[in-house]
Parts: C-alpha cells; structure tokens; sequence
C-alpha cells in the first residue's frame, strides 16, 4: 500500500488490468487495505513462503484476490536440506536433489494446498517460478512440468482443470 503503487492500482482500475504483486512477509494489513480500496482491481498474488498461511484467509475474504502456486512445487521451504530451485548451485546439482526429493515435495504441496484449492477453485492458478538461467533449462523445465501434472492429478476433477489453465483463462478474459 506504498503511495508510490497507489497510481498503479488506479491505472489498473481504469484499464481493466491484473495487478501481480509478490508481497513480503508481515503485510497482511496493507493487502487487505488494497483489496478493499480497489474492489474492481485484479489482485493475483504470488509467494508462498511470503505470504504463508493468511493466503487462504485473503482469497476466501476478497473476490477480487487471487493466489498463484508455484515454488511449493518445486522445493520444500524451511528445510535446509531439501532441494531448492533457487539455493541450487548448479543444474545438476537441482536435478539430482530434486528427483531424490520428489516425493516429499509433491506430497508437502498436496497436503499444504489440496483441500484449499478444492474448497476455492476458482481462485487459485498454477504458475511458473522462473528466474536464472538453470530454470529455462530443458531438463528442469521438464521435472517441474512433471511434478506440476502430478500435484494437478491428485486435486478433484472440479479443481483440476480450473487450477491448471482455465482460472488464468478467465481472468485474461475479463481484463
């Protein structure tokens, strides 16, 4: 809610456009002061590992709020011993954490978001955390398309395509 954003949110008021905004930790106030100052804004927000638990309670609150999943897919945060996407060193190294580390990351994913996308499943999308060049690598693009199609498999048939492709769909629709 920095003043410096606010003409932001009014150009995007005034021009139907999304706003995609990663918020940092310990904003929950200013978030919500946002959402409810610009109600015809699109807010999607991204960030699990910032936004944590008060991500459900905001696009349950607000029609105009909606949540991105995508680095829980890819990593298990807190554990310093688990892959990373963004901590590897090399894109070997990525790999080979991450294929001995599937299981829990996608089973971490599923058991942290299954129940709250199947509840609200027309507020949250599947996105790409992309960033350094090891991410646009072939391999790793693969493996995170991989367990991407898994975690999509294990959420109802109600959720499944609305997460992966059609909630997207609808918001570029309607902006």
């Amino acid at each position: 809610d920095h003043p410096s954003l606010l003409e932001i949110y009014k150009i995007a008021d005034k021009h139907n456009l999304i706003v995609m905004i990663h918020p940092d930790k310990g904003q929950p106030q200013a978030i919500e002061k946002i959402l409810k100052n610009y109600p015809n804004v699109i807010f999607l927000f991204h960030g699990t590992d910032n936004m944590g638990s008060y991500a459900i309670d905001i696009v349950r609150k607000y029609p105009n709020a909606y949540f991105t999943i995508d680095t829980d897919l890819s990593d298990i945060p807190n554990e310093r011993e688990s892959v990373s996407l963004y901590d590897a060193k090399s894109k070997e190294e990525f790999v080979s954490e991450f294929k001995r580390d599937y299981n829990k990351v996608l089973n971490g994913a599923i058991t942290k978001w299954k129940s709250a996308i199947e509840k609200y499943p027309d507020k949250f999308l599947w996105a790409t955390d992309r960033a350094y060049e090891m991410h646009f690598d072939p391999e790793v693009g693969a493996l995170l398309e991989e367990i991407s199609r898994s975690f999509i498999g294990q959420l109802s048939p109600d959720a499944q395509e609305k997460f992966a492709y059609k909630n997207a769909e609808r918001l570029l629709q309607e902006s």
